[in-house]
Formats: C-alpha cells, sequence, structure tokens
C-alpha cells in the first residue's frame, strides 16, 4: 500500500498510461493490461518481483589482468551463474612467459577447483590454479600459482609444442617430475581477454590436467578453450618405452 502510495503521489501530475509504459519498457517481462485506473496493482506487483529478483542474485567480483591479481566491483550474476570463479594462469612459452588473472561469475557445472600443471617441455609449462564458491564477494583476495617441482618421479610422456599448429609433427619422450603423472594430449585455442593462443601441446601433467577435454570449457567470464583433441591417462614408467 505504502509503494502504492508513493508512486502516485510522485507521478501524481502525469498520464497514469505514460508512466506504466516506462515501467513496463524497463521490464520487459511483465505484462499489464495498460487501461486508466486498473493497471497500478499489476504493475507494482511486478516492480516489486523484479527487485526482489535483483535482490536475490549472487554477486561476484570481476575484473581480470595479466598478472597474479586483480580486482573490481562486485557484479551480480545471472539466474544460471550460481558460482564465483577466481583463476589464475601463470604460462611459460620458451622466451614469451605471462601470467593472467580473472574473476567473474559461473555456471556451477563448469566450475573445476583446484590447482593443475602441464610441462610440455622443460621451458615450456602451464600453471593453473582455479578456486570457487557461492557466497557474495567471495571471490575476492588472491589464490597462488602452484609451485614447480623438479623432482624425476619415474615415469616419462611423448612431449611436442606446436603453436599454430592442429597436431604435432614429432614427438619425444619426456621424463616428468613432481606430481604430474599422467600425460596429456591437447589441440585447439585457448582464449583470455585479448590473448589467443592456438597449439597442439603433449607432455606431462598432473591429474588434474585432465579436466581438459573435447569441446568447449569456459573457465570465467572471457576465459575460454575450444579443443578439437584431448587426452590424458597415466604416464608410464620411464623404464619401459612410450
Amino acid at each position: 500500500m505504502f509503494l502504492h502510495v508513493l508512486v502516485t503521489q510522485v507521478f501524481d501530475n502525469l498520464p497514469a498510461i505514460d508512466i506504466a509504459g516506462y515501467f513496463l519498457a524497463a521490464l520487459p517481462n511483465c505484462s499489464v493490461q495498460q487501461t486508466p485506473g486498473t493497471m497500478w496493482a499489476p504493475l507494482l506487483l511486478c516492480l516489486l518481483s523484479a527487485l526482489l529478483a535483483t535482490g536475490s542474485a549472487l554477486l561476484c567480483e570481476v575484473c581480470e589482468s595479466k598478472g597474479k591479481s586483480c580486482s573490481g566491483p562486485l557484479q551480480p550474476c545471472s539466474p544460471s551463474e550460481g558460482t564465483c570463479v577466481m583463476g589464475v594462469a601463470e604460462f611459460n612459452l620458451g622466451a614469451n612467459p605471462y601470467i593472467y588473472t580473472a574473476k567473474s561469475c559461473l555456471e556451477p557445472e563448469n566450475c573445476d577447483p583446484g590447482p593443475f600443471t602441464i610441462t610440455f617441455a622443460p621451458n615450456i609449462t602451464v600453471r593453473v590454479n582455479f578456486s570457487c564458491c557461492a557466497t557474495d564477494g567471495c571471490n575476492a583476495g588472491t589464490i597462488p600459482v602452484p609451485a614447480v617441482n623438479l623432482v624425476p618421479n619415474g615415469r616419462q610422456c611423448p612431449s611436442c609444442y606446436a603453436e599454430g599448429a592442429d597436431r604435432c609433427e614429432d614427438m619425444k619422450p619426456l621424463p616428468c617430475t613432481g606430481a604430474e603423472d599422467h600425460c596429456v594430449e591437447v589441440t585447439g585455442t585457448l582464449t583470455m581477454g585479448d590473448i589467443t593462443l592456438t597449439k597442439a601441446a603433449a607432455g606431462c601433467g598432473s591429474p588434474g590436467s585432465c579436466i581438459l577435454a573435447l569441446g568447449v570449457k569456459k573457465y570465467a567470464h572471457g576465459v575460454e578453450e575450444v579443443l578439437t583433441w584431448a587426452q590424458c591417462y597415466p604416464a608410464p614408467s620411464s623404464r619401459g618405452e612410450l
């Protein structure tokens, strides 16, 4: 009742049809018959429902940077995005090392939390960490890039890295280290903001790297990978043959 009185007082000198038309244009999901004197009650209910829906949306920090951290405003998520995500990735591609951090809303089914690392060659590595949560502003702060472990673990994998290629022409055995006890082979394109990387690659990966799969994988807003080939399997002993 209070809301009805307030609105009618504010717009008392304006035509009711014009006022209702304004709100209906702003709320496309509302369907109210525009008849003078009878539209206010259903229109106000529709407006109140929209305000309640907005107020119940999950709020996540949204930002990106070419560094180990970023900060940005809290933004409401869409109904399908019930998770906040924070991710950091460190790529050492020979002479071109770089880091990328992103925070955003995300669909829960796209969330694969936890770190993983892949070594395609001694000087070509990928180290990634993701964290997911489901309360307002929970993706604030930072998460660490997985540490490097160069201790041999007695396993080996086929190895290659061909940027801009759709397949590896020459595979060489690569001794695996640390927690990287799986063999990973991928072909596709990774997009991170304004960075796009297409490659065919193979090497040693930690168990978490097996989240890489055929098709489209969304990690965060603006961070997406499209793989045309993906394979992950336990690495054989380095005493055997590949």
